[in-house]
């Protein structure tokens, strides 16, 4: 007999309407893992690449995978403290630097945001620097794990490769079961988040998790998210590039 998974995951990166015209590649990134003990624990690590960086995909790519990899290899549980978080954050952007001596560019030119969620089943700790989002809940009750502060100027957001990414870094922790789990980069905010009330929007989260909790074909699902992601709907409102990742806990 198969096991029932104890997550169920979808997720999916997509260039926006600028870069399909001047065919630049997309500089979103995201990276999923199902770890511990009992494999109960949800890890999530997701990065927007800077628009004005050359190889901006390259360091969101870096700074996912290694994220993943560092909470791995310390214990999910681990990132539930914040000084560990913060070592993390910290060995993701190390990598991003070596990766930038490697391709002999400066750092800025692989810059990104970085989202990162670990969830486990009494417990979840988060980290986030720059914009985008990170939205959990449990029975239809969502809240921002940190809300997308602005920055000093209006379109402008604090990366990773910034030299005062240290303070730039937040970081959240929450002692309660989480079901559902939506992480998202700036492109989404003015769908899944209403700003004039400083919450999550339920109608638009809501339909897309009860879509992957009820829905058995996978192949199919996805092919609707991915339609969905690059949907006039949504390019109407952005034309960045999109990433998306949703999570559940099966009843």
């Amino acid at each position: 007999m198969t096991a029932q998974p104890t997550w169920l995951v979808l997720g999916d990166s997509v260039p926006g309407t600028a870069h399909r015209t001047d065919g630049r590649p997309c500089q979103d990134y995201f990276r999923v893992a199902i770890d511990g003990p009992a494999d109960d624990w949800l890890v999530v690590a997701v990065a927007d690449g800077a628009g004005s960086a050359s190889r901006a995909e390259v360091g969101a790519r870096v700074a996912c995978v290694e994220v993943v990899r560092a909470i791995r290899s310390a214990g999910p549980s681990s990132f539930l403290d914040e000084a560990a978080a913060r070592r993390v954050v910290g060995q993701a952007r190390a990598a991003v630097l070596a990766e930038a001596d490697r391709l002999s560019l400066p750092p800025r030119e692989l810059a990104c945001t970085l989202l990162v969620a670990a969830v486990g089943p009494t417990a979840a700790g988060f980290a986030q620097i720059g914009d985008g989002a990170i939205v959990c809940g449990s029975g239809g009750e969502y809240r921002a794990a940190l809300w997308p502060e602005p920055g000093e100027y209006a379109n402008v957001t604090e990366f990773l490769t910034d030299e005062r990414y240290a303070d730039a870094a937040r970081f959240a922790r929450r002692d309660e079961p989480i079901t559902e789990l939506a992480a998202f980069t700036d492109g989404l905010q003015r769908l899944a988040l209403d700003f004039a009330a400083r919450r999550p929007h339920p109608p638009f989260l809501g339909p897309l998790f009860r879509q992957l909790r009820d829905d058995p074909d996978r192949d199919t699902l996805f092919a609707r998210f991915r339609d969905f992601l690059l949907s006039p709907a949504v390019c109407a409102r952005t034309d960045d590039d999109t990433t998306l990742v949703l999570a559940v806990r099966p009843s």
